[in-house]
């Protein structure tokens, strides 16, 4: 399978909206590509049903039923397996494997962009971690990170993380989830690591230049 895992240095960095941004631009530029985000938890509840609205956005954005899309939806804001039991649900890691089999696109022609659960090491399902699905697909890592303080440990550690699985690292995204960010970590993060950093400002369209590392 073609394509990329987003993963993040924690839950709330901003994964969703970097792959809506990250859409667009491959829209524009022509580029086919296709998301997948197998699992969500805290979804909507109208009329007692659940939505979930990252994904939704995905459906929206590639104009494809949502079924392709997602297929684990739970209500509950918790790790997936904590949901899942809430609502005497079981999810495996190989029922999340297999979905994505079923789901890809195999012409080489799409990337397959999937998105794991809160940070890489955050849970995914029983007895698993979003990491443990990184390694059964194999594919290259996009690594979303908040632009805060603190966030140098965060990504440096979740670097080594994906390294020590021999996992490819494709590059790093230095979200800003607001308008006026206190501290700007671009410089010294770059100090620290050779892996190229874009930056996505709050609210703006990624630079083109990012689908040179795509490519």
């Amino acid at each position: 399978m073609k394509g990329f895992f987003v993963t993040g240095t924690d839950t709330d960095v901003g994964k969703t909206w970097f792959m809506l941004k990250l859409g667009e631009l491959l829209i524009e530029k022509k580029i086919n590509f296709h998301f997948l985000k197998p699992v969500e938890s805290g979804c909507e509840e109208p009329n007692n049903k659940s939505i979930p609205k990252d994904a939704m956005q995905f459906s929206k954005l590639q104009n494809i039923p949502l079924e392709k899309i997602c297929k684990y939806m739970f209500k509950a804001y918790a790790s997936p397996p904590k949901a899942a039991k809430i609502e005497n649900k079981n999810i495996e890691l190989e029922d999340i494997v297999n979905f994505i089999n079923e789901n890809k696109y195999e012409d080489d022609k799409y990337y397959n962009i999937v998105e794991g659960c809160g940070g890489f090491f955050s849970p995914i399902a029983n007895n698993k971690l979003s990491s443990d699905l990184a390694v059964e697909l194999n594919l290259p890592v996009i690594l979303v990170v908040n632009n805060k303080l603190g966030c140098i440990n965060h990504t440096l550690l979740t670097l080594q993380a994906i390294k020590k699985l021999n996992l490819k690292i494709k590059f790093i995204v230095l979200n800003n989830l607001t308008e006026n960010i206190p501290l700007d970590n671009y410089d010294e993060l770059s100090d620290h690591t050779n892996i190229p950093i874009i930056k996505l400002s709050y609210n703006k369209k990624l630079d083109t230049s990012l689908i040179n590392y795509i490519n």
